[in-house]
């Protein structure tokens, strides 16, 4: 990974979410690494890492899919947890509930990516 990118992504989760804990802009960095984000904007990229992390993370996302529920169902019951976390840490955006998915984002800003699904390996929306 290009330094240029390490420096441009700590600069963007700096201005996004400036009270974070280390630990967790660590983890978040990591997702920002992933293949179907670093082609992004720094600003973006981090945006999608953060949001991912903090749902898979910080809120009972998993818990409710494991349940049954489908990811937009289980997206719309976290959507406070997360803005709770966003705002502990000084977020400078939260969620509205009518943002795109990660999958429109990553397609608007690179079109001539053939196939991105959420279940393919091109697009790991799951934590590590």
């Amino acid at each position: 990974m290009s330094t240029r990118f390490q420096v441009e992504m700590s600069k963007a989760l700096q201005a996004l979410i400036p009270s974070a804990p280390l630990s967790d802009v660590l983890v978040i960095k990591d997702i920002a690494r992933k293949r179907h984000l670093r082609h992004l904007p720094a600003e973006i990229g981090a945006w999608l890492a953060v949001t991912t992390h903090v749902r898979h993370n910080h809120t009972d996302y998993d818990i409710l899919l494991d349940e049954g529920y489908d990811s937009d169902s289980a997206r719309h019951f976290v959507l406070d947890d997360m803005n709770d976390v966003l705002r502990s840490w000084r977020s400078t955006r939260l969620l509205d509930g009518d943002e795109e998915d990660e999958v429109s984002v990553i397609r608007r800003h690179k079109p001539d990516i053939a196939h991105i699904h959420d279940d393919d390996d091109a697009f790991d929306d799951e934590p590590e």
